[in-house]
């Protein structure tokens, strides 16, 4: 049996992406800076908007389903076993 989960993969991913685009940005203005508040808001919204999207069409093509934890990705890293706080898993188990 595959224990897998490739919504889990997916999420842990764009985190990592969206940290380190983070960390560039902070080097670049400073985190107290207003371009640096600014990027990170616009940063945040585009990933997490983005990743919203695609887990709703891998859904809608139930190849995931929503996890049993009720976790939210924009809330951030839960220790749920199955979706590491991202709120889907694998479709079939």
């Amino acid at each position: 049996m595959n224990n897998t989960q490739i919504p889990a993969i997916i999420y842990l991913k764009a985190m990592t992406i969206l940290k380190k685009t983070l960390d560039l940005a902070s080097y670049k203005f400073g985190k107290k800076s207003d371009e640096y508040k600014y990027y990170r808001e616009q940063i945040f919204d585009i990933f997490y908007n983005e990743l919203k999207k695609l887990f709703k069409q891998m859904e809608k093509a139930k190849l995931i389903v929503k996890c049993e934890c009720d976790a939210n990705i924009r809330k951030g890293y839960t220790s749920c076993k199955k979706c590491r706080g991202c709120g889907y898993r694998n479709a079939q188990k």
